[in-house]
């Protein structure tokens, strides 16, 4: 498996792909901490939310980073199509963790804040992000190659469904009157609902641990949809 990591790792970087969502990434977290001081989970929500939809991108570039021919190639080394999928999961999921502590971090060494931002002010941050670059992932991967035969879809359906979720957070309120009916959809509003505390905050409530592992429960299980439609494809 360390193996097929680091080939689709330095393959996935000569594509240079990768370029254009790093680059807004990058763009997007000067721009936002140019002027200070700025509240601390507020920003943390809005770069959290250019993250996911950011990881949108790198999860299609990273599965698509290979033309078929060569993708069959690697997976007869990687001995299986379901190992050579997880193998760019975990890719996905090291590039959301990096970025996600970087978007942490980067504020709090150039004092972008208005006060020092405290470790529970970093671990919501982190989680915030994480969370939903993971989630990104998993909607995403439903879209590629893998399950959708035209490119072009593949775009037009990631780019809606990671609008979709965002539009579902803001109307949270409406959706809740149907009773039941706000589990189906992508969690995307108890991140930005935890992120509207205040910066007063000193301690996380319970129910913000159910909540940030409910959007990972929620990722998890569409990732194993994915493998589900996958696996039913090829036979």
């Amino acid at each position: 498996m360390t193996s097929l990591l680091r080939y689709q790792f330095i393959n996935y970087l000569r594509t240079y792909k990768y370029v254009p969502p790093f680059s807004i990434f990058i763009l997007c977290l000067v721009i936002n901490y140019t002027f200070v001081p700025n509240p601390i989970l507020d920003s943390y929500s809005f770069t959290a939310i250019i993250l996911f939809f950011l990881m949108g991108w790198f999860t299609i570039t990273l599965f698509h980073a290979e033309d078929e021919e060569q993708k069959v190639i690697t997976t007869l080394h990687a001995k299986s199509r379901k190992q050579y999928n997880l193998g760019i999961f975990i890719i996905c999921g090291l590039i959301g963790l990096g970025l996600s502590c970087v978007s942490v971090v980067y504020p709090t060494l150039i004092g972008a804040f208005g006060e020092e931002p405290r470790f529970i002010h970093q671990l919501l941050g982190f989680l915030s992000h994480f969370s939903l670059s993971v989630l990104a992932i998993a909607l995403s991967a439903i879209f590629t190659r893998e399950l959708v035969k035209n490119n072009q879809n593949t775009w037009w359906g990631v780019l809606s469904i990671l609008i979709v979720s965002v539009v579902i957070a803001t109307l949270k309120e409406s959706i809740l009157q149907i009773k039941g009916l706000i589990w189906l959809f992508p969690p995307v509003h108890l991140s930005l609902e935890i992120m509207s505390s205040e910066d007063s905050i000193k301690t996380i409530p319970n129910n913000f641990y159910w909540q940030f592992a409910w959007v990972f429960i929620y990722a998890s299980l569409v990732i194993a949809l994915f493998f589900f439609l996958s696996n039913r494809k090829r036979k």
